[in-house]
């Protein structure tokens, strides 16, 4: 959700915030709260008019300082201007459904522009509202960013579900390896159930490194990500997104690659790995 100037929506969370309107003199007599204090306020506004649901629950705003500066590496610079927050949902999910916001910093002293990502919007929605942060940057993407910048966007905009993103085999095995020791919770059973995934896997294996192609005014990108569904085995998938000059992203396609459909764990899986005799 975008705050701007010409938004009905603007003028109705002017009145509900006061962090979009000049103080009076009385009111600036008083402590003055932390940069933080206020966004944080401002989110958690926005979220109430936005979410009504969550109105009477409680919720708990996270500063992404990560995603900060991964943004930061992106364009080559600090970004002072620009802060990223999430928003937990109340209830406890297994899906990464925690909506990501971004809020930039207006001209006027105590005025945010709030940009959300969130996965109940929708896919497409939550990408239009990412290339409407990124125009504000006014950036040029070279062809070494290209790849990053698609990895940032999937990680802001691609909600609901846990996803790592793999640049080598080993970070393949490792994000594997960890699945499957959470869902079994036994190492002799995510052993078998690793080494049996990882032989299947190497019968057809695939380059997992990015690969970015010019292509008009911009880069197609092709990425490696595995999806960790709870009650399912890890799934390996590529992501093909045409990224442009001045940063805006657009998802293509999604394939499956390793297993080419979707397959259910069994909790009665028992391991035919003997342990070690002392």
């Amino acid at each position: 959700m975008q705050v701007d100037r010409n938004s009905p929506f603007l003028w109705m969370f002017l009145a509900a915030s006061p962090f979009f309107w000049c103080a009076s003199p009385m009111r600036a007599q008083q402590p003055t709260r932390s940069s933080d204090d206020q966004m944080n306020e401002a989110i958690e506004q926005a979220v109430s008019i936005s979410r009504p649901s969550f109105a009477n629950q409680q919720t708990k705003t996270r500063r992404r300082q990560d995603l900060e500066e991964d943004l930061s590496k992106i364009v080559g610079k600090p970004l002072r201007d620009v802060h990223f927050y999430d928003m937990e949902s109340p209830a406890p999910s297994a899906l990464n459904d925690d909506a990501v916001w971004a809020v930039v910093t207006g001209s006027t002293p105590g005025t945010y522009k709030l940009y959300s990502f969130e996965g109940s919007q929708g896919f497409d929605e939550s990408s239009q509202e990412f290339d409407r942060l990124i125009s504000q940057l006014m950036l040029s993407i070279p062809n070494e960013k290209a790849a990053s910048l698609a990895q940032f966007f999937l990680g802001c905009c691609v909600r609901g579900e846990v996803n790592e993103d793999v640049l080598d085999e080993e970070g393949l095995r490792h994000a594997v390896q960890r699945y499957y020791l959470q869902a079994y919770g036994d190492v002799w059973r995510t052993l078998e159930a690793y080494t049996q995934w990882w032989d299947n896997f190497q019968e057809n294996p695939w380059d997992l490194a990015p690969t970015v192609t010019a292509e008009g005014d911009g880069y197609r990108i092709a990425l490696k990500r595995v999806r960790l569904i709870v009650g399912t085995h890890p799934q390996l998938q590529e992501w093909n997104l045409v990224v442009s000059r001045r940063g805006a992203v657009r998802a293509l396609s999604v394939q499956p690659i390793f297993p080419k459909k979707e397959r259910w764990l069994s909790y009665d899986f028992r391991s035919t790995i003997a342990p070690a005799s002392p």
